[in-house]
């Protein structure tokens, strides 16, 4: 009977020792496993894991743009708009034509109500890719933070036209308005993005 238990007893340590040698070897080491672990996080929702594993790997290789490039994503959505803009500056710095960036930081200006800097980020974007209404948004809400009015309703319905479906651009248009005080039509673009957000 005893020799039994040890049996048990040491294959049991032996499963074990097998599954924390499996544990141990899947704690990212490489630059790539950061990234990836990084990415899964990112996806998953945890973004302070996401933070985590990108700063890792930026460790290993600083230079690595791409991955400035999803922290700065990262750090937007939590709403740690400087981080956003540092990352983003480097990013630029690589990749000056990097479309997405320039219209992320845009935003991030636009967050921290740095107007000016805000617009040339969306103007320069709106350079690269004319037909993004992404890019028209961001412009427009620059505009409409300097109280240029006619050039962010122009801008806002310029994104709508291109884009007709974003229930975003809808309540963006409709914050410009209300600060210009024509409340039908900020109205009416309430409801056009309460529709669109249901589906209809």
């Amino acid at each position: 009977m005893k020799n039994i238990m040890r049996s048990i007893a040491a294959a049991l340590f032996a499963v074990l020792l097998t599954v924390a040698l499996a544990s141990a070897q899947t704690t990212p080491q490489t630059y790539n496993e950061f990234l990836a672990e990084g990415d899964a996080m990112a996806i998953k929702g945890d973004f302070a894991k996401a933070i985590h594993w990108y700063t890792q790997a930026l460790n290993r290789q600083p230079e690595a743009w791409n991955v400035r490039y999803a922290r700065a994503v990262i750090y937007a959505r939590t709403g740690r708009y400087n981080d956003t803009i540092k990352d983003l500056n480097e990013t630029l710095k690589a990749k000056p034509d990097h479309f997405n960036a320039l219209v992320l930081r845009a935003a991030a200006y636009n967050a921290k109500k740095d107007w000016k800097k805000g617009f040339a980020d969306a103007d320069a974007a709106l350079k690269l890719n004319p037909k993004s209404g992404v890019a028209y948004q961001a412009r427009g809400l620059a505009y409409g933070g300097q109280k240029k009015w006619s050039e962010a309703e122009a801008d806002l319905n310029e994104a709508i036209r291109l884009e007709p479906r974003n229930a975003i651009f809808y309540k963006v248009r409709a914050a410009i308005y209300t600060d210009q005080g024509k409340t039908a039509q900020a109205q009416a673009d309430k409801l056009a993005a309460e529709r669109l957000q249901k589906g209809q």
